[in-house]
């Protein structure tokens, strides 16, 4: 399977997310970005799931080279 393009969008920060009170659901998550456009992901929970334990683990890698002041 051929690489797919990737595409680098700079944000300034997030502004928004929705959660689906349906547990089957989908999560979207608004960027406000530097461009001409904002970015709205639609996430499904599995992806949702996925993301947070990855943005934990980021966080914790990180807490161990930036000590709490």
């Amino acid at each position: 399977m051929p690489e797919k393009p990737t595409v680098e969008v700079p944000v300034v920060k997030p502004t928004r997310i929705e959660v689906s009170s349906d547990p089957r659901g989908d999560a979207t998550v608004h960027f406000e970005t530097v461009g001409n456009a904002d970015i709205l992901l639609v996430l499904s929970m599995t992806a949702l799931v996925a993301l947070e334990a990855m943005l934990a683990k980021a966080s914790q890698e990180q807490a161990k080279h930036q000590p709490v002041q």
